[in-house]
């Protein structure tokens, strides 16, 4: 028994004698070779540069004597890679490069995109629709309705540095209403702000004697430079909505001032307060985005977004494929085949419902749709459901009314305007007024001359042509009239719809959500001084029901008001709703936040209402075609 405890002795320590001395270093990491550099017309990447290697290991300690207890060598832990060293880019793909963004005069969606990366408004959204603190850090609302107060946060920047206090607040909220500035958009949806609508409604050199007085009515006051007081005409329960839109958003007077019709066209001249600092911009092409230092939340995690745009879908998709953007925010159905065919894509493939609504929109004051029943006539033609099986793949639901589902006071199982009925359609315009002189009650026929020249206007893409073919057949095949398709740059599109002057005959346009309430959908829209304007539409009746319900403070009572002015608005169909829409990305697994922060309003990219400045980059999965500058 003792020579066998001496033997098993005598051979552990041979053992770890052995095995101290052929311990290992460990090996170095061997350098990743520099990648080839790849180029694309949608965004050229700069070439890869090599990874750096890892030092080598130290060496095991070799083991001491055995005298205490024979304990075998410790294993050498393994060397921990170094973070990836480089820039967070998130690369966004685009359609349409926005037309104008001045805070006070942008409202479309690919212009706002802009300005919330850029600007900060009073209070702030989240992409539930949750309100909660922006520029200012709180605020109080008396308890009659009638006014709010706003506590401006203390050491709030803009983007060089200079304070940002109630002043600045102040100057927006008086732009937005100035009958000096032209081309403004949204001051409709100030109207509840005592004064506000009686100084939109002024000419700025016909009544300028009555100015000073109106400017002295207005409901907007910096009571100092913290504190900014809003006094409405009327008790209200919703506006702490509106302090988040970009109506609010402080521009620099003295950016402003400088030129004030083009101020916005450059990246200089916006000297924001949002997350991120406009760096670069390439009118039609791209916009570059850098991280804002002085953002009250702290620096974004992304050193810089890119925005690269283009009119064509496909080209876009390929890019996306060959990982020269990051996120495809072009997603049309002509995508959806090879996306369902690769399992890649459909793994990386975002699809949830959208708060939009599109409809064919008419221009109220040309002939023919200065009639109602010519309005109803085209909308009865227009077959929704085939349009969006065939032409759309699926992509979205047939709808006849205004406000969609998920929408407080959505009336979506209620009719809406004509749906698709080809006998309807033509019985409605010969029996008003747009008959042919052959026409009988057997054989109806459309008198094609007694309708005009049918254009319809759109912006020049594939996909849109195509959509565009399918309208004007379905109009041919019901009605036997003739339509010219007109085609037009995208950008060029934007600005003809903002004014009734250069409104197109009829067009698909369509709106999509601010904040989740009725009066977004119906009061800001389709209210005489609205966007209604831009159509030639105004209903003293819808105005006077959308009034009470805005005044409302019961939102179920208000709910109730706000039903009836939609019925108005189905009643008068100035335009024909068809569809409510899907939100359609793709998004490369090392993008990290949008994914978790959806919401209904992501016209423009998956996320957009989330915190932006919480969005990372996983370096540990990107390509090689990646920036790395």
């Amino acid at each position: 028994m003792k020579k066998y405890v001496v033997l098993v002795v005598l051979a552990l320590v041979v053992a770890a004698f052995v095995a101290a001395c052929a311990a290992p270093t460990a090996a170095p990491v061997p350098t990743v070779p520099p990648a080839a550099s790849s180029s694309s017309s949608v965004a050229p990447a700069p070439t890869s540069a090599p990874a750096s290697s890892s030092s080598s290991a130290a060496p095991a300690s070799s083991s001491s004597s055995v005298a205490s207890s024979v304990a075998p060598t410790k294993a050498p832990e393994p060397t921990k890679a170094a973070a990836p060293a480089g820039p967070k880019v998130l690369r966004l793909g685009r359609s349409t490069y926005p037309d104008v963004l001045d805070p006070q005069k942008s409202s479309y969606g690919i212009e706002i995109e802009f300005l919330k990366l850029t600007y900060e408004g009073l209070l702030a959204i989240d992409e539930k629709g949750n309100i909660g603190p922006g520029g200012a850090d709180k605020f109080e609302a008396s308890k009659d309705g009638t006014k709010m107060t706003f506590h401006i946060r203390d050491g709030l920047k803009r983007v060089d540095g200079t304070a940002i206090t109630a002043k600045d607040y102040e100057y927006a909220l008086k732009r937005e209403v100035d009958p000096c500035v032209a081309g403004k958009q949204y001051t409709s949806i100030l109207y509840d702000i005592k004064g506000a609508e009686d100084l939109d409604s002024l000419d700025c050199k016909k009544d300028a004697a009555k100015l000073d007085a109106a400017w002295a009515a207005y409901g907007v006051k910096a009571l100092d430079n913290s504190n900014l007081e809003v006094t409405f005409k009327n008790p209200i329960g919703f506006w702490q909505y509106i302090a988040y839109t970009w109506v609010t958003y402080p521009a620099d007077k003295k950016k402003v001032d400088a030129d004030p019709e083009n101020w916005w066209a450059k990246a200089t001249g916006h000297n924001g307060n949002g997350p991120f600092i406009a760096k670069t911009m390439e009118q039609g092409k791209r916009i570059v985005y850098e991280a804002n230092p002085n953002y009250w939340r702290g620096k974004p995690k992304l050193d810089r977004i890119e925005v690269t745009y283009s009119n064509d879908a496909l080209v876009m998709f390929e890019a996306y494929k060959k990982s020269e953007v990051d996120m495809d925010a072009y997603i049309v159905a002509e995508n959806l085949a090879s996306i369902n065919a690769d399992a890649t894509l459909k793994a990386e493939f975002l699809r949830f419902p959208a708060a939009i609504t599109r409809g064919m929109a008419y221009n109220n004051t040309l002939k023919p749709f200065d009639n109602v029943n010519a309005r109803k006539a085209f909308s009865a033609a227009f077959d929704r459901e085939t349009y969006v099986r065939d032409v759309l793949k699926g992509l979205g639901k047939p709808y006849t009314r205004w406000v969609p589902p998920g929408v407080p006071g959505s009336q979506d199982t209620k009719a809406g305007v004509n749906s698709y009925d080809a006998k309807v359609a033509v019985d409605l315009l010969v029996k008003n007024g747009f008959a042919a002189a052959d026409s009988t009650a057997d054989k109806p026929k459309v008198d094609c001359a007694k309708l005009g020249t049918l254009k319809m206007t759109y912006a020049a893409t594939a996909t849109n042509h195509a959509r565009y073919q399918f309208i004007a057949g379905s109009f041919l095949k019901v009605f036997g009239c003739p339509i010219t398709l007109d085609p037009v740059d995208s950008t060029v599109m934007t600005a003809l719809t903002k004014d009734i002057k250069t409104q197109p005959l009829f067009s698909l346009q369509g709106w999509i959500q601010d904040y989740p309430h009725p009066q977004n959908w119906l009061s800001v829209y389709w209210v005489c001084g609205g966007f209604a304007k831009r159509y030639g539409y105004c209903s003293k009746d819808f105005d006077a029901t959308t009034a009470k319900a805005d005044q409302t403070l019961d939102l179920q009572a208000a709910i109730k008001l706000y039903q009836q002015a939609e019925d108005i608005l189905v009643n008068d169909v100035p335009s024909a709703f068809l569809m409510y829409e899907e939100n359609l990305y793709l998004v490369k697994p090392w993008v990290i936040g949008p994914k978790d922060h959806t919401g209904s309003s992501d016209a423009e990219w998956a996320g957009e209402w989330g915190p932006v400045w919480t969005y990372d980059i996983d370096l540990t999965k990107v390509p090689a075609n990646y920036p790395k500058q």
